[in-house]
Parts: structure tokens; sequence; C-alpha cells
């Protein structure tokens, strides 16, 4: 039996009495428990959030085989319809254990394929959903919540068909994300597409005020559609750990991917090597090859490889740590920034050491709350690590009210009942053939000449 980690968390957000009873939401997220992502953590509190508060929900959701199944979650009170994998997702996604040919293979297929390599898979999220609605499923919302990009194309049929309000969920940009590995030749069509998916929606959610006000810029005609629902701490009354100091030694977590160079801990590590204690630093979930790297160059720390672990434990871990490590870069794009890591962190209760820009999104609130230190200076750092080393800090006991899942989701919530209040046009019926021919493969991997095909 595992640990649901929405219920390992120290602390209790205050719920607000059911007011959808009655309204029906269908989502789609290829990233969904069991699959032991963090992208699987947000539409999970979706799903639940709105059960709780009195909608019908379904959620129709990829069943992810690059990753371990080990995010152990309760699904009481709403619907889930997996769909596996295709071989194009399957021989595409990265696998460490794979070979160094079978691998250039892999990167080749998440090149070639557009707008990305889970298309196969939203087109059967899609023909599953359009099974849900013959057999009597009528939303009033969808939400699509991406990356991958290629779910909101599938939602956005499915919506036109059911009639129901569409809105497209962004935990990452898409179009110019410099994470993102695309093959150059589809460069030039990405902003177009990314404008018309988009553009197609209701409601343009966003998980940073930053990235809403990238689309407010790139998109200025979608503004009045554009909401910001940040990630939150999801409330419970267990705890995840309790962290014990011992004077001698400073323990650092990180869970979460390096990106490479994208992701530089360096400055940290530098700042910690003069210190007088020890220090160890516990990587979970990161790049096997990167950790060993920074474990030859920085001997004198104690860097450790604790490989991919169930959610729980990585909670744990983060909880009866000395200091959480959150990385978020230095480029203007990643300013923008409000991974889902840091409100996990937020949640353990213990101070975090973010390397990021003070006036980026994540260092805002770090510093507003008082949660730790965002800085790149490797003084700062240094000063911060010796009063952690000489004193400790003890973990906080409460979370700010509008950092908790609940109050952020609250936002959706009333926008989606404000939206559905107001009468709305009829919208496209099943008669339509440019809901269900050409048009509604768009953005579900048949190439970018289909967006032109009947202009």
């Amino acid at each position: 039996m595992g640990t649901d980690a929405l219920e390992s968390l120290p602390f209790e957000a205050r719920e607000p009495m059911p007011s959808g009873a009655g309204k029906t939401l269908l989502i789609f997220s290829y990233w969904f428990p069991p699959a032991n992502a963090v992208g699987a953590s947000r539409p999970l509190a979706m799903a639940r959030h709105f059960a709780r508060r009195g909608w019908r929900v379904t959620v129709v959701a990829g069943a992810a085989s690059a990753v371990p199944a080990t995010f152990a979650a309760d699904m009481t009170g709403f619907d889930v319809h997996y769909v596996p994998d295709r071989w194009l997702t399957r021989q595409s996604s990265f696998r460490a254990e794979r070979s160094v040919g079978a691998q250039r293979l892999s990167t080749a297929l998440r090149l070639l394929s557009w707008p990305d390599h889970y298309g196969s898979v939203a087109r059967a999220m899609k023909r599953r959903a359009f099974g849900l609605l013959r057999e009597g499923l009528r939303p009033d919302a969808i939400v699509s919540t991406a990356l991958p990009f290629s779910v909101h194309g599938a939602a956005r049929a499915v919506a036109r068909r059911a009639g129901a309000l569409f809105v497209s969920d962004n935990r990452d940009i898409w179009a110019h994300n410099p994470y993102r590995w695309t093959a150059p030749f589809y460069a030039p069509f990405e902003p177009g597409h990314e404008r018309r998916m988009l553009s197609s929606a209701d409601l343009i959610v966003s998980v940073s005020e930053g990235m809403s006000g990238y689309y407010r810029t790139a998109y200025p005609h979608l503004s009045d559609r554009i909401l910001t629902v940040t990630n939150g701490v999801d409330g419970s009354t267990a705890t995840a750990g309790h962290h014990v100091r011992a004077p001698s030694r400073l323990r650092l977590v990180y869970t979460g991917i390096l990106y490479g160079e994208r992701r530089d801990v360096k400055p940290l590590l530098r700042a910690a090597r003069g210190l007088d204690c020890q220090v160890s630093i516990d990587f979970y979930g990161s790049e096997p090859e990167i950790v060993r790297q920074l474990a030859a160059e920085f001997p004198g720390l104690a860097i450790a490889d604790r490989g991919k672990v169930p959610r729980a434990e990585a909670l744990r871990a983060q909880a009866e740590a000395d200091a959480t490590v959150l990385v978020v870069g230095t480029d203007p794009w990643e300013d923008t920034l409000l991974p889902g890591k840091l409100f996990e962190y937020i949640g353990s209760g213990r101070p975090i050491i973010a390397l990021a820009n003070g006036d980026s999104d994540s260092g805002r609130i770090i510093t507003r709350h008082g949660l730790g230190i965002a800085t790149t200076r490797e003084t700062d750092l240094a000063n911060f690590l010796a009063m952690l080393a000489e004193q400790g800090m003890a973990s906080r006991a409460s979370v700010p009210e509008d950092l908790t899942r609940t109050h952020q989701l609250g936002l959706l919530e009333d926008r989606l009942l404000a939206m559905m209040s107001v009468p709305r046009p009829a919208r496209a019926v099943a008669a339509d053939h440019k809901v269900f021919g050409v048009e509604a493969d768009n953005g579900l991997g048949l190439g970018p000449w289909k967006n032109y095909a009947n202009r």
C-alpha cells in the first residue's frame, strides 16, 4: 500500500461549502496517477476539488509507461478512464536503460513528431471521450491540462461535439519553450498553431502571473480569457515526516530533473563547500549521470543519487531535510516559472533554497512569505547555509491561504460558474464536418501542413 501524496502533507486547507451540484466536468490529462510524474499532481487535485464541490467529474487520462506507476492516490469521488501508450509514444519516450542506439532512435522520433510524440494517445483519448458522450455523459466544461500540448486538440474536438466550455490549462508554454526539442523545420509553424489552439478556448489558464503576462503580450486579443491559477499546497491532517536537526551535519534535498546545464546547482555546491560541517545533498529522480559528475567535481560534499522513489518517500525526504533545493534558472523566460515542486517544498514546512532571481515569480513568493532564500549570489547562499548549520530553522506550522490548492482551484471554479451563468450561442453540432474532419485532428500529430490545408 502506498501513501497518497495529497494526503501526506502537514497542512489542512479550509474547505468551502459545495456549490457545483448538478455540474459536470470532463478532464483531459496525459499525466495522472499512478504515473509518478510531477505533472500528475495538478489534474488529480483538480478532479478532487471539483468532486468535493459537488461536480460530477470524469477524467480521461494517459497510462504512461515511461515513468514508475508508484504515485498511489485515492480516487474515490470521480471516474478515471485510462488510455494506454501507443507505439510511437512508447518508442520515443526517454528511458535511461536503453542502449545508445535506441536512445538516438527515440530522440529522432521525438524530434520528428508534431506537435509532440503523444499525438496518437491524444487521438485515442478523444475517441474514448466520444464514447462517453454516446453513453450519456454531458459535460458542462472540459479542461485539458498540458503539456503535452496535443491533449488540447483532443479536448477541443470533444467540447465542440458536447457544446461544452473548452478550458485550456497550461503548466508550461509550448511554442517558445526552450526546454522543448523539435525539428527546426517545424518551428515556423508552432506560434501559429499555439495561437489558433488557444484562440479556440473559452478560457486559458496558466500557472503563474509571468506566464499569463507572456500570453497577454503574445496574444493580446485573448487577454480577457486568461486566468492565473497557480499550483498550491495540498491540505491534509497527516504529515509527510518530522525534521530532526543534526548539529554536525547539514542535509539538503533536491527532488526532480536537473535538465543538464539549464538547472545549474553548482553555485549552491560551491557555497556549501566552505562550511565547517558535513554537508550532504540527496538527489531524488534526477539524471544519474549528472549527479555522478557533480559528486566527482565536489568530493568534499556527500552527494548521493537516491534514484526514482515512490512519491510518498520523496515527500518524506523533503520534510526531514534541513532545507529543500529549487533550481529555477535565470533566463527571462524562467523567471515566469512556478513549478509544482515549489509547492511541494512549501508543504514540507522546511526552508527553501531557490537558485533563482529574486524578482522572479518563484523568488517573489519565497521572499514575500519568508519561505527561505531566492538568489544566485554565492555569498548570500553561503551565509544562509551557515545560519542553517549554526542554529537551524524550525518547520513552518501553517501555509498562507493564497498558496493552498483549495484557494487557487476556487478561482477556477468561480470563473467557470460565472461563465456558465451567461447564455452562450449554440456551439458546433455533430453535423459540422469541421469538428469531425481535418480540423478536429489539428494538434494530434498530423503535421503542420494540416493546419493550412483548408485555408
